[in-house]
């Protein structure tokens, strides 16, 4: 499910390149997750509950001011359809828009933990990740949520459904969870690695990936009983960088995207029997990357950084909002 997008904290921001462009409506605040509904609109949260959101491709994007009741960083956010979707954030933050991302409304929260991934399967069903173990799940459409079994106390960065029965979380220490019962019970699934374990993506229930600390990137083919490394020196069972991969995400069973730390990008072109790094026009940190199509995706991260790819991240081209 591609609507999903995750967060995880980390790092210090690198200086900008001369070349690139800083989104002033932004106010160089970082943008954390970006999402696409269709070809040529995506919508982008952050800091100090920030919002950006394009309808034409990226040619313009319009910058939503926080209001006075969401001032707080918004890390996470999830589309059921063009129209409706949902952001988490710090301090059990929970937003709701039924309009495509041009309003936002507060809902309550059973917990002040903070939120750092959420997915909605359906309209009516939905799961919320976040610090020390925390697990929320909806069946009701957000009007009530309701905090599930799990016996870890570490931070979780993401998750990704891929119906309502089949999920993993993914979390700090190497952690990996699966369920088969929609979160009722999680298993753990281990990968004799120690790595934080930052940003997943399934394109089927066999195959999926996991990027996270000092240059992992990890594949299975088997519904996650087994997990392979990648993006390693030749000949050695090490990761050939050591930057974090905070996002990763696939155009196609080929072709994927992981992004991270001092603005890299690392791209396949063979289901992640080797990985390259491209130019990404950036130094800065990229937190969040999201393909809309075979072709087309977004990456963004720390202040306000917004590139574009129309090539399957082979090239990419920078985008700026205005006020």
């Amino acid at each position: 499910m591609k609507y999903c997008i995750i967060f995880a904290s980390l790092l210090l921001f690198s200086p900008l390149r001369l070349h690139s462009q800083i989104p002033a409506g932004l106010d160089r605040k970082t943008l954390y997750a970006i999402t696409t509904v269709n070809d040529s609109t995506a919508i982008a949260v952050g800091e100090s509950g920030v919002t950006a959101r394009t309808s034409d491709g990226g040619v313009h994007w319009i910058y939503i001011p926080n209001t006075q009741h969401r001032k707080n960083d918004l890390l996470a956010l999830s589309f059921v359809n063009e129209s409706k979707g949902w952001a988490v954030g710090v301090h059990g933050t929970i937003l709701q828009t039924i309009n495509g991302g041009r309003s936002w409304v507060q809902h309550d929260s059973i917990s002040n933990k903070d939120f750092t991934g959420i997915q909605f399967i359906s309209p009516s069903i939905g799961w919320i990740v976040g610090t020390d173990g925390i697990i929320l799940k909806t069946t009701d459409a957000g009007k009530s949520w309701n905090r599930l079994h799990m016996f870890t106390t570490d931070n979780l960065w993401g998750l990704q459904f891929i119906d309502k029965k089949t999920g993993w979380t993914i979390g700090q220490s190497a952690d990996i969870f699966k369920t088969t019962d929609g979160g009722i019970t999680w298993k753990f699934e281990p990968t004799r690695l120690t790595n934080a374990f930052l940003g997943i993506h399934f394109i089927d229930p066999d195959t999926g990936w996991i990027s996270g600390g000092y240059g992992a990137i990890i594949k299975t083919t088997n519904g996650g009983a087994s997990w392979e490394r990648q993006n390693l020196i030749e000949g050695y069972l090490i990761f050939k960088t050591k930057n974090f991969h905070y996002s990763v995400d696939f155009f196609n069973t080929q072709t994927g995207i992981a992004v991270g730390s001092t603005g890299t990008i690392m791209r396949t072109v063979d289901g992640g029997n080797n990985w390259d790094q491209v130019d990404s026009l950036t130094d800065e940190l990229l937190r969040s990357f999201h393909a809309a199509n075979h072709t087309i995706g977004w990456a963004v991260g720390a202040h306000g950084t917004i590139i574009k790819t129309t090539d399957a991240g082979l090239t990419w081209d920078e985008q700026a909002p205005a006020q």
